[in-house]
Parts: C-alpha cells; structure tokens; sequence
C-alpha cells in the first residue's frame, strides 16, 4: 500500500510535534544566556561557590550527565522494540528481502571485525604510550600509579 509509509511518517511527525510542545514551556523557564545565569531575575542556576563539599559539587555535575545516559538508554530501548517488531522478508511477501539483508548482516560483521583489529592496536599503542608517559611525569607529585591509572581509564573508555 503506498499511502502507508506516509501515514507512518506523518504519525511520526505529530509525535515529534507533541513532544516538543509539551517540552517547550520546561525548556523555555529553564533557559538561560551566555553568561549562565536565568533569564527570569538574573540570579545563577547553580552556583558552584556556595557549594563547600565537594562531594556534593561532583554530584551537581554527575547526576544531570548519569540522567542524560538513562532517558538515552530507555529511548535506545524503546526504539529497538519498535523497529523489531515492524514485518520484513517473508512476513510481507518479499523472501528476497530476508536473503539481502542477511548479506548486508554477514558483510557490517566482517567490516566491524577488521575495523577493531586496527582500533585495538591503536588504542594499545597509545595507552603504552600515556603509562610511560604518566609513570615518569605523574599527573600528582608523589603518585606512581598515574600511568597505570591513566592507561586503565584510556583503554576502558
């Protein structure tokens, strides 16, 4: 049916839509300019001066990136089980399908596996590189587990 695609994208667009307009008014109390202070009376959103435990700064700054991770994971979800559960291949009369898509499958496999042979020697080249690097200047005086430290979190990430 050709009118179907359509409706599915127009549907897609009045989603968009709505959710922007129910975030407008959130987004628009919480704007700020360039100097990051609100634009209702001038006073700072946060001010990290006041703040005196540093405990409490980190989490100011790690709660709204873990928050942004979380919504970021939930959508990832919701969006893989909305395209798995739309019909291919034999489900819609093309069998053909099925047969294409898995030779696209087979060659993003083998394209991924070659591309991280050469990414895994680059990452371990550099993180040589930053131990030897952080062991003989660590970053705080005294420490000797800096380059250790630092090739760890450069693998990791």
């Amino acid at each position: 049916d050709v009118g179907r695609p359509a409706l599915r994208a127009s549907n897609m667009a009045h989603t968009r839509l709505a959710v922007a307009l129910a975030l407008a008014p959130v987004l628009a109390r919480g704007s700020t300019s360039d100097t990051g202070v609100s634009s209702m009376d001038g006073t700072p959103i946060l001010d990290f001066a006041d703040v005196s435990d540093q405990y409490t700064a980190m989490l100011m700054c790690l709660v709204p990136l873990l928050l942004a991770g979380i919504i970021s994971l939930v959508f990832v979800c919701f969006l893989t089980k909305t395209l798995m559960s739309k019909k291919t291949g034999v489900d819609i009369g093309v069998p053909k399908l099925d047969y294409l898509a898995a030779k696209v499958k087979s060659g993003s496999i083998a394209f991924l596996r070659e591309e991280y042979k050469y990414l895994a020697v680059y990452v371990a080249v550099w993180a040589v590189v930053v131990l030897v690097l952080f062991t003989i200047v660590p970053i705080v005086e005294g420490k000797s587990d800096d380059g250790v430290r630092a090739a760890a979190c450069m693998i990791t990430g």
